[in-house]
């Protein structure tokens, strides 16, 4: 499973306590860290063989830089690889399904804007998985 920010986002403790559940809830997260685009995303997928990606965007932008996102993917043969986004998505206030919306068209398979917990991400992603503990 890959795990980083995208974009200008800075934020490493969020991120960094994020891959710490994961790896509590059975998952190897390969984090890559912050300030990543999709391609940093990609390689880390060709890199490793991980089944799913979860991108994170606490600073509001991802919005803008994630447009293309699935796009990217299936242009480098990666359209097989599950794509997650979380995080506080986007600037200013919106109705939670425009958000769903917005991010969807960008490629993500699951939306998870300001969630409430990280349960519902990794309960997700256990689901998407098959229940088997992942990349």
């Amino acid at each position: 499973m890959i795990l980083g920010l995208v974009g200008h986002d800075i934020h490493v403790v969020a991120n960094r306590i994020l891959a710490i559940g994961m790896a509590e809830n059975g998952f190897r997260p390969y984090n890559i860290g912050t300030n990543n685009d999709v391609d940093d995303f990609a390689d880390a997928v060709l890199e490793t063989g991980a089944r799913a990606v979860l991108v994170a965007s606490i600073n509001g932008e991802g919005e803008k830089s994630c447009a293309g996102f699935g796009a990217r993917f299936a242009e480098r043969g990666l359209s097989d690889i599950l794509l997650y986004i979380g995080g506080n998505l986007v600037i200013g206030i919106r109705p939670a399904e425009q958000i769903q919306q917005v991010f969807r068209s960008h490629g993500f398979h699951r939306v998870f804007h300001q969630p409430s917990s990280f349960r519902t991400v990794f309960d997700a992603l256990k689901q998407d998985l098959g229940h088997v503990a992942a990349n």
